[in-house]
């Protein structure tokens, strides 16, 4: 039974994802009144399929990934409802689109995880860890920690990011104490590669809806961020490749969700990245498709069918290898 409950939240996850994402593509061809030739949500062997009035929809037993197919889109067609008939800056809606609905759909949920939490953490200290003691001996219990570094502190969340963005030996700290305002100077420990805590312990509120409002909304800001933070870390090589997490691994953390609230975080989070990683400037990902639309607008012309479809197919044995890579980190992690 656990096993069967653990297939369900990985297809039901992934394909959910999938579904809207694909539905984005779907709708914004609609909009633009583009004929979608076929909608498939899985790849393999097909377990259902219907025709309508103008589209096939199908479900494939492999959930991991689906495609829209757009009359005219892999080659110029002159017809009513062709995709390379329409302008320019609607290709580049309709490519978008599914990368968008995913990052709406992220924001949306997260916030709503956020509002209806219990409990907020704020930004004055409520505790200091004897441990770290010596380091901050010039922070007192009952502080409200305003900036890290002359970055405004907002949650407890940006404390740690302060800290990381500068990873200085000595973090100046200012902090509103009895109603005046002081700098204080700490010495921040790195408890991993490029993270670092502050030694002391924030203290929880009883939110007003008002204090729902803000947590919530300065949470869900420090969440989309954080993605971009994450990819400039993966370019600037701060974060090696072996770390990112594939199929597998996104697999193997649902399977360890223990709750809806934690399923439903992790759908969230999965969806922004899903999202953001699309819209990347990588040939067969969405980002490619559009980078290779504004490059059409600057020449005044599309390029040729062959040059196109050869960068689409570099790009597309770049994620293949890069898939088979990530999996195989994500099996060693595993076991």
């Amino acid at each position: 039974m656990g096993i069967l409950i653990s297939a369900f939240k990985i297809i039901f996850l992934l394909g959910f994802l999938i579904f809207i994402h694909e539905g984005g593509h779907f709708l914004a061809a609609k909009f633009f009144k583009v004929k979608v030739e076929y909608f498939s949500i899985g790849f393999g062997p097909k377990i259902w399929k219907k025709k309508g009035k103008e589209t096939e929809y199908s479900l494939s037993l492999i959930p991991f990934g689906g495609y829209v197919k757009l009359t005219g889109e892999d080659e110029a067609v002159d017809v009513q409802g062709s995709f390379s008939n329409c302008k320019i800056w609607q290709r580049i809606i309709i490519v978008a689109a599914g990368a968008i609905v995913n990052i709406i759909f992220a924001i949306i949920v997260y916030f709503i995880l956020m509002f209806v939490a219990t409990q907020y953490v704020s930004t004055t200290v409520d505790k200091i860890i004897p441990e770290y003691a010596d380091k901050i001996s010039q922070i007192e219990v009952g502080d409200k920690i305003l900036e890290v570094n002359n970055h405004k502190i907002r949650i407890r969340s940006d404390i740690a990011k302060a800290l990381r963005k500068d990873r200085k030996e000595k973090a100046e700290i200012l902090v509103e104490r009895n109603g005046k305002e002081i700098l204080v100077e700490v010495t921040p420990t790195e408890y991993s590669k490029y993270n670092y805590v502050l030694g002391a312990q924030m203290a929880v509120i009883d939110a007003s809806l008002k204090d729902k409002f803000y947590y919530s909304f300065w949470e869900t800001t420090n969440f989309v961020t954080s993605i971009g933070e994450s990819l400039k870390l993966l370019v600037t090589g701060n974060i090696g490749m072996d770390q990112m997490t594939g199929p597998v691994g996104i697999s193997e953390m649902v399977v360890k969700t223990s709750g809806l609230y934690d399923f439903i975080y992790l759908l969230s989070l999965i969806s922004l990245s899903l999202g953001v990683t699309n819209l990347l400037p990588i040939p067969a990902l969405d980002g490619g498709k559009i980078v290779l639309l504004i490059i059409e607008k600057i020449r005044g012309k599309s390029l040729r069918f062959e040059t196109e479809a050869g960068i689409q197919t570099i790009g597309f044995l770049f994620l293949i290898i890069l898939s088979l890579y990530v999996t195989y980190n994500d099996i060693l992690r595993i076991f």
